[in-house]
């Protein structure tokens, strides 16, 4: 069954978006603390209220049954990284420790990665019939597009030899958790299609790919010396949520 969509959260969307972009584009003429306190500030909120939709989702469906763990695999993983957002607020703005990376706050982000693979591959395990043998083709032509363009970049930044070992490790790690997991997504966007819930998979599935982007922009800032908190290619990060 196709299901007509409407348009106006998008156009909302689209709004909050824009603003944003604003905010950080205005942002870049303040001191340089009031602009690391007012982004830290945002991801917390950003993150914030995506824990609370995943877990409104949660009582809603539950989580229990076929999609049970999908559901709660979602927001396992948002609140995960929102309690890493808010640890590396705490190291900006209390301990005043500039750009955090890694530390304590990367095992939260990392942690999040786990139920968000158990909760997509539940899912396709169940579904595992939509995928056609024209979607598997596509999809293995994506993953392949996608680990090529993740390796070349890895490939220039491992060539730093300033960089110490643990940051070169937490590149490579992001990297490929990253990819994978936005591979798993843009799988479940394709078995749904244009039927119910497609189009919020298909947007979940540009959220990763987003933060693909940014992690990878990311982890190159950081090595060169150019990523600074409230640097404009957060908005990647933001825009992923």
């Amino acid at each position: 069954m196709i299901v007509k969509f409407d348009l106006k959260p998008y156009y909302f969307a689209g709004i909050i978006a824009v603003a944003l972009a604003v905010f950080y584009f205005v942002a870049q003429s303040w001191n340089s603390q009031a602009l690391t306190d007012s982004t830290d500030l945002l991801f917390i909120a950003v993150s914030g209220v995506c824990s609370i939709l995943a877990f409104l989702v949660v009582r809603k469906w539950g989580f229990r049954g076929n999609f049970g763990l999908v559901h709660l695999g979602l927001f396992l993983g948002v609140f995960l990284w929102f309690v890493a957002e808010t640890i590396w607020a705490v190291y900006e703005m209390v301990f005043h420790i500039e750009v955090p990376y890694p530390s304590i706050a990367d095992a939260f982000y990392l942690a999040g990665y786990v139920p968000f693979f158990l909760g997509l591959v539940q899912f396709l395990v169940f579904f595992k019939g939509g995928l056609t043998r024209r979607r598997v083709v596509m999809l293995s032509l994506f993953i392949l597009v996608l680990l090529s363009g993740s390796g070349l970049v890895l490939i220039n930044l491992l060539m730093i030899e300033s960089v110490d070992v643990l940051a070169k490790a937490s590149d490579v790690i992001y990297a490929v958790l990253d990819s994978f997991l936005a591979c798993l997504a843009v799988a479940v966007a394709m078995i749904f299609g244009k039927r119910r819930f497609g189009i919020a998979w298909l947007w979940i599935a540009l959220g990763m790919l987003l933060k693909v982007t940014a992690d990878l922009a990311f982890s190159y800032g950081t090595l060169v010396g150019w990523y600074y908190s409230g640097n404009p290619i957060e908005l990647l990060y933001i825009w992923s949520s």
